[in-house]
Formats: structure tokens, sequence, C-alpha cells
């Protein structure tokens, strides 16, 4: 399928959901709620996770480095899933 016909066709769909399910249309043409700004949450993630690394090789605690790593991890994993949103 070309990207006109593409077009073409959802505009249709749109049409025939707005007549025929008005309520559904609008709940789906309105844009979901922005989330709150998390960069503080993963900075201080990443934060926590350093300074548990940091703190177990100086001490030589062995499960605060494991920690520190997990909590590294997690914070990746933040980092990493909020790369498509606007960074602020």
């Amino acid at each position: 399928m070309d990207a006109a016909r593409e077009l073409r066709e959802l505009r249709r769909i749109e049409r025939w959901l707005a007549v025929n399910d008005p309520d559904l249309a609008a709940a789906l043409s309105t844009a979901p709620p922005r989330s709150r700004n998390r960069k503080p949450v993963r900075v201080a993630v990443d934060v926590l996770g350093v300074l548990c690394v940091v703190l177990g090789v100086l001490t030589g605690a062995l499960l605060l480095v494991f920690t520190g790593c997990l909590v590294l991890m997690t914070g990746l994993c933040l980092h990493t899933t909020c790369r498509g949103r606007r960074q602020t």
C-alpha cells in the first residue's frame, strides 16, 4: 500500500467511527495526559547506584557493590525507556 492510499483509508475509518461511535472517537482523538518530568528521579537513582558501588569498594562489602550494580541497571532501564520522550 502506498502512503496516500493508507492515509485515505485512515481518514475513511475516522469518519466512520465518528458517525457510528462518537464517544469512542472523542476518547481516541484526545491526547493522553503528559507525564511528569522524571529526570530528577533518574539522576537520584544514578547517584545512589554510584554511591553504593564506591562505598562497597572502599569498605570491601561485596553485597553493597552488588546492590549498587542493580541500582545502576535500574537507572539504565529508566534512562532507556524515556529516550523517545522529550528530555527536559
